[in-house]
């Protein structure tokens, strides 16, 4: 469902359905991205699990939520085959990205990052491209092993105002499937070719998660984490660092303390994981980064 405020969020629309289904269909992980080139439109998209199948839907409003097109199917990854963490990011030539991964045999664990690309408002999109694979192992206490429920499975795209495309995520293949580190690549020709996958958080010893990613006014591209080189051998407590990698180059790095040290071990679980949530929040007003994350 979605809802509309036309005061600056002091009041709220009545919900309106985009899909409805029953209890065979599970609609996870919606996104909503307002076109910043044309305030007609807004664009909903979102995975929708049916047995063994979870292709991209998509919903688009064409007169700033006046009304809604009929949701449907803009990308099938095939049987035993789904998508997640579906979002779109719009060019500034007007050309929508809609960056996902894509769990392909899900039984076989193969994993990718990959985008579709509209060039008419998100009437019709192209087939697939790869940004690349995923070699994440997910997060763990290393003094007791209890799991971390982190952003592993998905990633973190930002549109720069020159038109690059960077991302970021979690991926083990900086030391050698050990831990997961965080992962950037770029691509400045929209979406069609990218960057080998560099690592940029500043402590390879440490696993690093839940990167979230912005562009400022001035091209500085920003990527907060966790991380836990601050850890001790204290099974009881797990200090965990939160940071802010930036770069005006993609190439070159830096990195900053973002805030104090939290316990993740204080954090509610699911299924056994700590959980403070899959993905944190990134944005920029003019020169300031603004980030959105739990301790």
């Amino acid at each position: 469902v979605v809802s509309k405020s036309t005061d600056g969020g002091r009041t709220w629309s009545a919900a309106v359905a985009l899909r409805t289904d029953g209890g065979a269909s599970f609609n996870d992980k919606e996104s909503l991205t307002a076109d910043p080139g044309d305030a007609r439109y807004v664009y909903a998209v979102w995975d929708r699990l049916t047995g063994n199948n979870g292709p991209t839907w998509f919903a688009r409003t064409t007169n700033a939520g006046a009304s809604w097109e009929a949701a449907r199917n803009i990308y099938d990854p095939g049987i035993n085959s789904q998508t997640l963490n579906n979002q779109i990011v719009v060019l500034p030539d007007g050309t929508l990205v809609n960056f996902f991964t894509e769990l392909a045999n899900v039984g076989a664990q193969n994993a990718r990052l990959r985008i579709i690309r509209s060039s008419d408002k998100g009437s019709t999109w192209s087939a697939p491209i790869t940004i690349s694979d995923l070699q994440t192992v997910g997060t763990v206490d290393p003094d007791t092993g209890t799991g971390i429920r982190d952003g592993s499975g998905i990633g973190s795209i930002a549109v720069a105002p020159n038109g690059t495309l960077v991302v970021a995520w979690q991926d083990s293949r900086f030391a050698g499937g050990a831990h997961d580190d965080i992962a950037f690549a770029r691509s400045t020709d929209g979406g069609l070719t990218w960057s080998a996958p560099v690592r940029i958080n500043g402590a390879p010893g440490a696993a690093a998660l839940l990167p979230a990613i912005a562009v400022r006014a001035d091209g500085v591209i920003g990527v907060t984490y966790y991380d836990l080189r601050e850890n001790t051998p204290d099974p009881g407590s797990l200090p965990t660092s939160t940071w802010i990698a930036r770069s005006g180059d993609g190439v070159t790095w830096t990195e900053k303390r973002a805030a104090p040290n939290f316990d993740y071990a204080k954090a509610p679980q699911a299924g056994g994981r700590y959980f403070l949530g899959d993905y944190a929040g990134m944005t920029s007003v003019g020169s300031t980064f603004l980030s959105f994350f739990g301790q």
